[in-house]
């Protein structure tokens, strides 16, 4: 696994001269071995969204503190049984899932904000999923929270025009 992220090794030395530079690549290992086996065939932003319950995951007292601990916890991701991983087969997919993976590393603010922490493909329906909120469908993933959802209570939306001439002649 670690032979084929060596790319990682003199990104992360470079980047990271003395903060845990051996913790980022094993981070980036585990996290693109995760992207790849849970979310290689999702667009975009489902595969941020993978990244962002490992990261939550990771951030919260529920799960253990490493990102690689959150990926290798037993039963808690499909393609991780009894301390097995599948080797990649898709070379390309493979090589989107390391650079996706080191981008994060590099700039978790890359991520969505959520509060996700679960998911599971649209094939299956756990039981867990009854006592958590659901978020939102993207792709084949319906993604989980402890947390209740909060509603934005502000627009994002520009004023139009006639209401800001309206306002400059008050």
């Amino acid at each position: 696994i670690f032979n084929a992220l060596g790319a990682l090794v003199s990104l992360h030395l470079i980047r990271c001269h003395h903060c845990g530079a051996v913790l980022l690549i094993a981070a980036a290992a585990c996290l693109s071995l995760a992207l790849y086996h849970e979310a290689r065939g999702e667009p975009h932003v489902g595969q941020l969204m993978v990244a962002k319950v490992i990261v939550n995951r990771v951030a919260s007292p529920r799960w253990p503190s490493s990102m690689c601990n959150v990926i290798t916890q037993d039963r808690q991701f499909s393609f991780y049984r009894k301390g097995k991983v599948p080797s990649p087969r898709d070379e390309v997919a493979w090589a989107k899932a390391q650079e996706l993976a080191i981008k994060i590393i590099n700039n978790p603010d890359v991520l969505p904000y959520t509060d996700a922490d679960h998911y599971h493909t649209v094939n299956v329906r756990p039981v867990w999923r009854r006592k958590l909120y659901r978020i939102v469908r993207i792709g084949k993933h319906i993604f989980y929270s402890y947390k209740r959802p909060e509603l934005i209570e502000v627009s994002i939306r520009p004023k139009t025009r006639s209401s800001r001439v309206n306002q400059s002649y008050n």
